[in-house]
Parts: C-alpha cells; structure tokens; sequence
C-alpha cells in the first residue's frame, strides 16, 4: 500500500478516546499528550468568544471559566471533554449540550485546500458530485417543506450554501421565486451559465445589504461544516423578515444510535464535519441567534417507510457492530473503530424572533 493510500486510510479512521462513555474501549494513555494544557487549543474558544452572545461572554469571563486550556462549548459556553479523535482532528463533547466539535478548528487555508479536492469531478478526485446527487433524491420532499413555510403565499427563497444550485432550480421548477450564495466560484458560475439560476457568490455577512430581506431561508447540509455555526444563523436571521423561517438539515449527535455507536456514525468526519449536533444543541444555537424553534424531527425521511426500513437497517448493524466491539475490548491495547455509513437525520423549522 502506498504512502498516500495509507494516509487517506488512517484519516477514515476513529480512535476512541471518551473515557465517559460505557462503550469506549480504552482511555489513550495519555488522553492527547496533556490536551487541556496546549495554548494552540486554549486560543481556539477565547478567540471565538468576540462573536458570541452577551450572556454567554459573561460566562465565559466569570471565574470559573477562566482555567488555563479549558476548551469551552461554542454553542453554550460550558465545560466538555475529550471524545473521540478523528483522522489528525481532536473532537470534544459538551457536558450539557451535548454537540461535539472539532477544537482546534481547522484554519481557512486548510479547509480552502480540501474544499478544492472537494468539489472537483469524481474523476478528478472530488466527491460533492456523489453527495449532490445522493441530496437531490431529498429535494420533492423539501419543496415541500418550503411551500409549507411559506403558507400558500408568495415569498422570496434563498438558499444558502446553494453549491451548484440545483436545489434553487428545483424549486423555480415548482413555481417558487428561489435564489442561491455560495462561497464556491465554480459552484456558482455552474448555477448561473448551466442552470440559469440567480445566485450570489461571497460570505453572506458582506451581501446582506444587497440581497434584501426573505420569507424562507434553507440551509441544507451546510452548517456542520462551517467553523463557526452562530456566527452564520445570526447572518441568516438578519436576512429573514420579522416571521419569517429558517429550515435546515444537519446528522443527529447523541441519540440512540451515536450512544450505541459513539464516534462511528457517518457524521463524525472532519475536516468535512467541523460540528455534530445533538437535538438539545441545535435548539440552543437557534434560539440563541434569535429564532423560535417550531420543529425538530431527529428521524428525517423522505417517506415514511424509507424511515421505518432505514430505523431497522440502523438498529440492525448498531446491535451487530456494538457486540463485536464489546468482543474487541478483550483486546490489549488501543482499538481501531471505522466510521460506518449509518446515521440518523435531523430536520429543523425555526421563525425569526421579533
């Protein structure tokens, strides 16, 4: 195997590092070589807090924020733990939300440089062609979803993290005044010259002004890749009209299926994945960006049955894969577990506040 194919083969793969948790194997001996004494990770969070809420800044500057290295929660303030590591990335877990994230956060040239791998061809070594296309089976269902929102009236739609745009297009094929943003170039000219969609391309906190206000903004499989979450549901309620809804998907964190399988649903995959959230986790960021949450289903399907049968498909190989780990702790040593293709979906519908 070369050296290459081995590295790609390590970065698949999840070491098991939690030491609260029942189904971890072993605690690292050295639980990340002293990972709440490094000033690399103690910037990470104290940096972020400029963006953060009033309230949560107060926290953090109260006494008992202030140890040397603790990693705080992004989205709550609170304390968390080592969980797991992932490839070269470290993830934490909040202690009261519950939502793991990668700390140190990746740096924009790094994640500029694996997002141009990303959305090259597959023939060419990318990979979002695959998952595009996967999403766009999804897309009838959230048409609907919008419609919806929207409540039998008319009303502007934009799309954010739109890619190539084709979910901008399905809904103009529906009737739907739907625009897109993306901060891919290519992703964007694709939208515009091949799909003749209108799209924006730049952070949405610069064209906010220039985009006007919305009466629906969709966020689909976006916001677990972005480095900072809060900062983006702030934007998107700035530009959503007073009522107006946000909807959004994301993979579940800390349900029934990540407790029985901690650190191997599909989810956990950074650089890619930078945020999983749990359904407590997710309430709290929008709340705290300014939002009412109307719904959070955690066991999103495009039918009803797709739902039971994907239920039963993912009890199955839970059951199966959490025996033979429990057969593997007989093992000396660290253990070797492998992200699984599994994993619950959820869907959120929030209103903008005020």
């Amino acid at each position: 195997m070369s050296a290459e194919k081995e590295s790609k083969s390590d970065k698949s793969k999840l070491f098991m590092a939690g030491s609260n948790r029942d189904f971890a194997i072993q605690i690292l001996q050295t639980r990340f070589d002293g990972l709440n004494k490094s000033q690399e990770t103690h910037g990470s969070l104290v940096r972020d807090n400029l963006t953060m809420p009033a309230r949560l800044q107060h926290r953090l500057a109260s006494s008992h924020m202030k140890l040397e290295g603790a990693i705080l929660c992004p989205i709550c303030a609170s304390d968390t733990s080592p969980a797991f590591m992932a490839g070269e990335h470290r993830m934490y877990r909040c202690s009261v939300c519950r939502t793991a994230f990668v700390s140190p956060q990746p740096s924009d040239e790094y994640l500029s440089r694996f997002y141009d791998t990303y959305h090259r061809a597959d023939q060419d070594g990318g990979i979002y062609d695959a998952v595009e296309s996967r999403m766009q089976q999804d897309f009838p269902t959230k048409v609907k979803l919008v419609k919806s929102a929207l409540a039998g009236k008319a009303g502007r739609i934009l799309d954010v993290g739109c890619g190539k745009g084709y979910f901008v297009k399905e809904c103009m094929n529906n009737g739907l005044n739907a625009e897109g943003i993306d901060l891919s170039e290519s992703g964007v000219r694709f939208a515009e010259q091949k799909l003749g969609v209108k799209a924006s391309c730049g952070p949405l906190a610069k064209l906010k002004a220039e985009l006007g206000s919305f009466d629906v903004v969709t966020f689909w499989a976006t916001i677990e890749h972005l480095p900072d979450p809060m900062t983006m549901l702030r934007d998107i309620r700035d530009v959503l009209k007073p009522g107006g809804k946000l909807l959004l998907d994301t993979g579940v964190g800390d349900d029934w299926l990540d407790r029985t399988l901690p650190g191997c649903v599909q989810w956990y995959d950074p650089p890619q994945h930078l945020f999983v959230f749990s359904a407590n986790g997710m309430r709290r960021a929008v709340e705290q960006a300014g939002f009412r949450v109307v719904t959070i289903d955690t066991s999103f399907e495009r039918s009803k049955l797709r739902g039971y049968v994907k239920a039963a498909r993912n009890g199955g190989m839970a059951a199966l894969l959490r025996l033979a780990a429990e057969l593997g702790r007989m093992k000396q040593g660290g253990f070797e577990v492998t992200r699984y293709p599994i994993g619950n979906l959820m869907s959120v519908c929030a209103e903008r506040a005020g």
